[in-house]
């Protein structure tokens, strides 16, 4: 007869190997977009291409800076749960899911003001593609921490159990980092 711990961190182990073999996946379709967006921004399109105005890198910057605090507060939120501090837990994520809904308000900002539309051209197609589909992972992120945070209420998490935890916040930081990587493309390459 197996122990619970065994089993338990058989559990774990499944459940992180999962998210990395969907997280791989889910990269290579990014790197899919960047690769169509840089085509289409180097003569693949007859769009021509400019730079952005320092407004709109402002934003972009200022809303980079949004994300990655948040998953700043996710980390936290981890570390807090792994010594048992609920409260601490729960604090973090509130932050987390606050920022990330920041994030995204300054997304539909960001994209209302550019004055691009989905039909513009296959170039606006893909950059409308690259910056939905994040928008997307981001959405999946906060649910993810969401229920989290109504486990967490309800008691559901200690600093022995909390996979969820650890599933939430990797995915979180995932997020963060796509975001980094495609405010490089979008804005600074």
């Amino acid at each position: 007869m197996r122990s619970a711990g065994f089993t338990q961190s058989n559990h774990t182990t499944m459940m992180q190997s999962t998210l990395l073999l969907v997280l791989s996946a889910e990269t290579v379709l990014f790197g899919t977009l960047v690769m169509s967006y840089l085509f289409l921004r180097s003569n693949g399109s007859d769009l021509h291409f400019s730079h952005p105005n320092p407004f709109d890198l402002m934003i972009a910057g200022l809303n980079t800076l949004i994300l990655l605090t948040s998953a700043v507060f996710a980390r936290n939120g981890w570390k807090a749960i792994a010594q048992n501090q609920v409260g601490q837990l729960k604090r973090n994520l509130v932050l987390a899911l606050t920022l990330g809904a920041v994030f995204v308000a300054g997304q539909i900002f960001e994209f209302n003001h550019s004055g691009m539309k989905v039909d513009d051209s296959s170039f606006g197609g893909v950059f409308f593609a690259l910056i939905s589909f994040h928008a997307l992972h981001v959405l999946v992120g906060m649910a993810l921490l969401t229920l989290n945070f109504v486990r967490a209420r309800i008691g559901d998490f200690n600093a022995r159990r909390h996979i969820a935890i650890t599933v939430g916040t990797w995915f979180w930081y995932y997020v963060a980092a796509v975001w980094i990587a495609l405010f490089a493309v979008l804005y600074l390459v």
